[in-house]
């Protein structure tokens, strides 16, 4: 650095505190000095040096409070640092003095239209709009609240008016969409002002309220990808790989066998669970098939994807083909659980919240570094008071405007336990029977423990359920393929077998409680990692392909007979494979399509799949909180299980199950079983339905099968 010190920076971090950074200390200390727009001058004094990395830090201590509506400098000798916003906006006062609950975004009536954004940090702001049909913007001056939010009103019906905000902040002009855009043009590019009734398909009643009577035990969910579903050439959808194409009925393979919609009602599921259909970054709307993503990279919260719309270039579409998705979907008995990624941004430098309060809405580390336990390069931070109400204000939305059932939560544990409880609170107030689930894992993000929404909070967040990692671990084994495998590839290690008890009871491990089983989601496969399939062809490369198969119907019945809440990703009850790629969030569809010729090909094991979720809901003792499950001794490396229901009931004169045996294989070799005196009856045998009376002591459990016996 030269001598002149000509590379200092300065910012703003309390609001009597100003932060200089130079590369190397000043030989003598200049007259430093703070000056605002309005040329009154303040001396700044040097509090203390600090040294981080290569730089050196001079906090400076100012005689009067930052007055955050004017623009600073800092001047020493002739120069003339242009001040920027630094860590005050993550300081307590900041959100106590800003903290705003006006009804952010576009605010539309067919007489005028309101637009508010929260910008404390902003110099001035300007809306700049353009009717439909006109290429060059309007810019209108926007005024500037006591809390920091800017608005202005525009006269006139503006209904697909498309808009942005130029914003002056840290000395210069950004244009930014609206963190609050209910619709945006293709690719996001603007945001557009929306009449939502005209978006609604026919037949949506508006004043209908969503409510939920089913428990969450008696729920069964299956993750599907819009695009996935229905994209494979042999779907005979029509609209492939967009929202409508799970509107269709009727569609079936060339051979005749049933797809799309008309599949996923004859499975018996009860939720279906949608990867993210928010707006996200990194698919060109324009061209969607030049590209293929998860959509865990959000742009904005409020607009649903374009890629899956017919028309990206129309911002209706977009909202009402995905409003017809989830009506069509709920008019058929299939509750609708959206799968929310507010823990990061796509693109942290050029997101709407950077751009409008630079450094407030994601967590940094002490040297002003952002962190990244989300793995992406940006952790939101829900803590502060604006980001907790955009979030809520987001799952409001959703669940009024497009009434879904529900949320997942993409990486939960980033989140805290406050703001979740808050989101609860106001989602069960619209739906009592709202289901939420999230991923509760313990991600490395500047926040305390025990204030993380994490699975060791389980117990502060009863109205959660928990991606269940103990039952995954247990019954499948690691996540990747050099770990410890688990009780379905063989594994005898009695330590599993001892833990298995409690991971079918609806537990969690590592010293995690839950209130109740329904806080446990059990699973052993989802759209993250290989698929279970793939898992086991890399674990048992000289198997054959029946053997591995059966290793998988055995995890398919750990998990829709597990206390809890079973999870299925999409295709895993035919053995769906991605090819050996363990992570295919943005391969093509030659890896992520559901393939429905295989589907076809193994509909017998479909069948299996249904007659098992035929049975779990058919009899409360799999759903019954109430419900007894003790170990039963079986040998040679088998496992089991007896239920026992205290209080039965009578229906349509026949008896519910009183009691259920679950008998496991993980061996290549049948076992005999010796069984108590009583009247069983075998339900499931080594993959088939049956409805036989067992009539001796000792059953025969074939090898790798999995054996339901019943008694009432």
């Amino acid at each position: 650095m030269k001598s002149d010190h000509n590379s200092m920076s300065a910012y703003i971090d309390d609001f009597s505190m100003i932060t200089i950074v130079v590369n190397k200390p000043f030989s003598i200390i200049p007259s430093l000095s703070l000056v605002d727009d309005k040329k009154v001058l303040q001396p700044l004094t040097i509090d203390k040096q600090e040294h981080y990395h290569d730089q050196v830090i001079y906090k400076c201590r100012t005689r009067m409070p930052i007055d955050l509506k004017n623009q600073y400098w800092v001047t020493y000798y002739d120069k003339r640092i242009p001040l920027k916003i630094g860590s005050i906006v993550r300081t307590a006062k900041f959100d106590s003095l800003y903290y705003d609950e006006s009804s952010l975004g576009a605010n539309y009536t067919p007489e005028s239209t309101t637009f508010k954004v929260w910008s404390p940090v902003a110099f001035a702001m300007i809306l700049k709009y353009k009717h439909q049909h006109s290429n060059a913007f309007i810019e209108q001056k926007m005024l500037r609240t006591e809390r920091g939010v800017w608005q202005v009103t525009l006269e006139g019906d503006h209904h697909l008016t498309e808009y942005m905000f130029a914003v002056n902040v840290n000395h210069e002009w950004v244009d930014t969409t609206d963190p609050y855009s209910k619709s945006v043009t293709a690719n996001g590019v603007h945001s557009v002002v929306i009449h939502l009734p005209e978006t609604d398909p026919e037949g949506w009643n508006r004043s209908e309220k969503k409510i939920n009577l089913r428990s969450k035990t008696d729920s069964i969910i299956y993750e599907v990808h819009v695009r996935d579903i229905t994209i494979h050439t042999d779907s005979g959808v029509l609209n492939k790989g967009k929202y409508l194409g799970l509107t269709e009925h009727g569609t079936k393979t060339s051979n005749g066998y049933p797809t799309g919609l008309d599949y996923l009602k004859s499975l018996g599921i009860t939720h279906v669970q949608l990867l993210p259909v928010a707006d996200f970054g990194s698919v060109d709307e324009k061209n969607p098939n030049s590209a293929y993503n998860w959509g865990y990279d959000p742009v904005h919260f409020f607009s649903p994807e374009g890629s899956y719309a017919t028309n990206p270039y129309d911002p209706i579409c977009r909202i009402k083909e995905l409003k017809t998705m989830i009506q069509t979907l709920q008019q058929n008995g299939l509750s609708i659980i959206l799968d929310v990624v507010y823990n990061h941004v796509y693109k942290r430098e050029e997101s709407s919240f950077e751009k409008l309060v630079p450094g407030y809405y994601f967590r940094y580390d002490d040297g002003g570094n952002p962190v990244n336990g989300t793995g992406v390069g940006n952790d939101t931070a829900s803590e502060r008071k604006m980001m907790r109400k955009f979030i809520l204000d987001a799952l409001i939305f959703w669940m009024s405007e497009y009434k879904v059932d529900g949320f997942r939560f993409d990486l939960m544990g980033i989140h805290d336990v406050e703001t979740m409880n808050q989101a609860a609170e106001k989602l069960k107030s619209m739906n009592p029977g709202v289901f939420l689930l999230g991923e509760g894992w313990d991600l490395n993000t500047n926040l305390e423990p025990e204030r993380k929404a994490t699975l060791a909070s389980a117990k502060k967040m009863p109205s959660y359920s928990f991606f269940n990692d103990a039952f995954r671990e247990h019954v499948k084994g690691s996540i990747f393929p050099e770990g410890q495998s688990g009780f379905i590839n063989g594994n005898e290690d009695e330590r599993i077998k001892h833990q298995m008890i409690h991971v079918m009871k609806g537990y969690a491990g590592h010293h995690v409680t839950f209130i109740k089983a329904e806080q446990s989601i059990n699973y052993t496969e989802c759209h993250d990692n290989h698929t279970l399939y793939d898992l086991l062809y890399i674990r048992h490369p000289f198997e054959g392909d029946v053997m591995r198969r059966k290793r998988q119907q055995l995890a398919l019945a750990f998990t829709l007979f597990a206390q809890g809440v079973p999870f299925i990703h999409s295709g895993q009850e035919c053995f769906r494979t991605k090819k050996g790629e363990e992570n295919s969030y943005n391969l093509p569809d030659t890896i992520n399509a559901i393939d429905w010729n295989l589907v076809e090909s193994l509909h017998q094991e479909v069948d299996y799949f249904r007659q098992l979720i035929r049975i779990r809901k058919s009899q409360p003792i799999f759903r019954d909180n109430s419900a007894e499950l003790l170990e039963w001794v079986v040998p040679d490396g088998g496992l089991g299980f007896k239920l026992h229901l205290p209080s039965t009931d009578i229906k349509n004169g026949s008896s519910y199950w009183s009691k259920a045996l679950l008998l496991f294989n993980q061996t290549a070799k049948p076992i005999s079983i010796p069984i108590e005196q009583n009247r069983w009856t075998i339900a499931i045998e080594d993959v088939k339905y049956t409805n036989q009376i067992l009539n001796k002591d000792l059953y025969r459990l074939e090898s790798l099968s999995f054996s339901l016996l019943y008694s009432v």
